[in-house]
Formats: C-alpha cells, sequence, structure tokens
C-alpha cells in the first residue's frame, strides 16, 4: 500500500485516487512519481510532511521527515528522524545541525 493516510484542511484521506489527486493540486508530483510504502503524511501552510512509511527511490525536493526509511536522493528540506540510506544533495538535520 502506498499510502496510509493524508491530513489535509482539517480531514483524514486514505483512498489512493483522492490522495494522488490532493498531492496533484498541491504540485507534488515528485512524491506521485516515486516509490513509497505505508506513508503517513500531513500537508500544512503548503508543505509536505512525512510522518512514517518507507521512501524507496525518488527525488525528494522540500518537506519535513519525521520518521520513517528513506533511501532516495534528498534534493532539500528538514530531516527530523528516522532512517537514512538515501544520497544527501542539501538538508537541515534536526538531530545535527543543532547540536552544532
Amino acid at each position: 500500500m502506498r499510502y496510509i493516510e493524508l491530513k489535509y484542511q482539517s480531514k483524514t484521506y486514505t483512498n489512493e485516487s483522492e490522495i494522488n489527486d490532493i498531492l496533484r493540486e498541491q504540485n507534488f508530483y515528485w512524491l506521485i512519481d516515486s516509490e513509497i510504502e505505508n506513508a503517513q503524511l500531513e500537508i500544512k501552510n503548503k508543505t509536505l510532511i512525512w510522518n512514517n512509511g518507507s521512501f524507496y527511490t525518488g527525488d525528494w525536493y522540500y518537506g519535513i521527515f519525521k520518521d520513517g526509511s528513506f533511501y532516495g536522493n534528498w534534493e532539500n528540506g528538514i530531516w527530523e528522524n528516522g532512517n537514512f540510506g538515501g544520497k544527501w544533495e542539501d538538508r537541515v538535520n534536526l538531530l545535527q545541525d543543532i547540536k552544532k
């Protein structure tokens, strides 16, 4: 299953087709094109928030990664927690950057 849920505008969506429609509306085509599994997502203030799940392949352009597994290409965003096995391009890593 690609998605567990998407929280958006005070509603929770679980239907893959509805979630894809919202992601298209918000210009998150890059996420639709990525290989993912069991994603628990939110959209707040036009920002994608990944709460949990596995991101296997694809380019992460921008958002907040709170937890889960990541194996893709990290272009930009805020990394909070999780298992990282991908490639860093640019980021804010709250676990490392705050300790500096």
